[in-house]
């Protein structure tokens, strides 16, 4: 079944707005509380800003972990049983995991609840599964770029909001709103989305639908999608356990919750803004082009915040950052979207899945153990290296990206 024959029969529109909002919701949930481990280790190891921060590097690596080792059988399980019904699990099992994770009280535990949280969760693959499935395929890179763009709104509002829950109310209800919101969002989907799926008849049963996931996610056409998948993720994440200490170390910051959740609210929109806009521009100039204009125009900018000694400063740099940096995610989703056979959706973004947990995973440790060793703007060198390596893929790799956009 073709997305084009799928839209006959129910409104794209109107499932891609309601998984929208419900993408904002689950990633306002996780917001609330991801961005602060750091301070989350501080307060129940009694570590210090760089030994915090490389316990929530190691936190994101377990995640990381967790995502990698399911995210696979989840989307086989999507393709064979529905995809809505997988996005009903993921946002249900991910509040229950976040919820339990407020009564850690020693770092291993809260590593242990990270692992689960990776395991269990996994929302924006198996929406874009849903999405991919029931949309024209002219309109997947604008689509994708949506969702993404949901991500990026929930990460920029969740950290405020989750900053004011912490130091009001403390971790433990911070975990609790977590919980609440990814339930909330699972509701909607259940009440409002609609899904026409047919169960494929697949020769060979469970293994072959493995067989066929490696193949698909091993060829030319997809292998270099995922590897893009993986850098854009490390890079994107490679910051983050310096953000709260590098709050507290410039002039006019400040070590509390609020302060850092503006910070990545800043982060946050940016990024949202830039995946809506360059799926929109991806589709009249090119996703390759945009891809390269995006990552040099990201690298450049990560200079900012690396030379800033002010808050103010510090936060125009990570907005610079994110308005190039935030779109060449949704623009490879958009890729993977087009390029996915009929009928195998969840099993190409769960191998996007699972380069996504690659990147999750290596991001946050490498960031952690910079910040650790060689300081807290060491990041931002890395950022760089990053970017300068998605664009070396992209030259090398993705040269008939223009033609697939069209």
């Amino acid at each position: 079944m073709t997305p084009n024959a799928s839209s006959s029969k129910l409104s794209w529109k109107r499932n891609l707005i309601v998984l929208w909002i419900a993408q904002v919701g689950t990633t306002l949930g996780f917001s609330f509380t991801f961005p602060f481990y750091p301070i989350f280790f501080e307060e129940i190891g009694g570590f210090s800003a760089e030994s915090a921060a490389f316990w929530a590097g190691t936190a994101g690596w377990v995640f990381g972990v967790g995502m990698g080792i399911f995210s696979p059988i989840w989307g086989i399980i999507g393709d064979k049983y529905g995809r809505k019904l997988n996005i009903i699990r993921a946002m249900f099992l991910g509040g229950f995991f976040l919820t339990i994770s407020g009564f850690a009280e020693t770092p291993m535990q809260l590593l242990v609840s990270r692992f689960f949280v990776g395991a269990t969760s996994g929302v924006v693959p198996t929406i874009m599964a849903l999405v991919a499935a029931h949309t024209p395929r002219e309109k997947l890179p604008f689509a994708s770029g949506a969702i993404q763009s949901a991500l990026f709104l929930g990460i920029a509002l969740g950290p405020l909001f989750g900053g004011i829950i912490y130091d009001a109310f403390g971790m433990t209800q911070a975990f609790f709103a977590t919980g609440i919101a990814l339930w909330l969002s699972g509701l909607l989907v259940i009440l409002v989305v609609k899904e026409d799926f047919h169960r494929p008849n697949i020769p060979g049963g469970t293994l072959q639908s493995f067989i066929d996931m490696w193949r698909l996610s091993s060829s030319r056409t997809m292998l270099p999608l995922y590897v893009v998948i993986l850098l854009v993720l490390a890079t994107n994440l490679v910051i983050q356990p310096a953000i709260p200490g590098l709050v507290e170390s410039v002039e006019g910051g400040s070590g509390s919750g609020t302060a850092s959740g503006i910070v990545f609210t800043v982060m946050g929109m940016g990024a949202a803004i830039s995946s809506l806009l360059m799926g929109f521009l991806a589709g009249k100039f090119g996703i390759q082009r945009m891809l390269i204009f995006a990552a040099v125009a990201a690298s450049l900018c990560s200079l900012i915040p690396y030379f800033a000694q002010g808050y103010w400063v510090l936060s125009f740099g990570l907005l610079s950052t994110s308005l190039f940096a935030g779109g060449l995610g949704g623009m490879v989703n958009g890729l993977i979207a087009m390029r996915s056979p009929a009928g195998q959706h969840g099993a190409a973004f769960g191998a996007a899945q699972f380069s996504h947990a690659v990147g999750v995973a290596i991001g946050p440790l490498v960031g952690g153990f910079a910040v650790f060793t060689l300081g807290l703007r060491s990041v931002f060198l890395i950022d760089i290296a990053g970017f300068s390596l998605i664009l070396l893929v992209v030259l090398m790799f993705l040269r008939n990206t223009n033609q697939s956009s069209k």
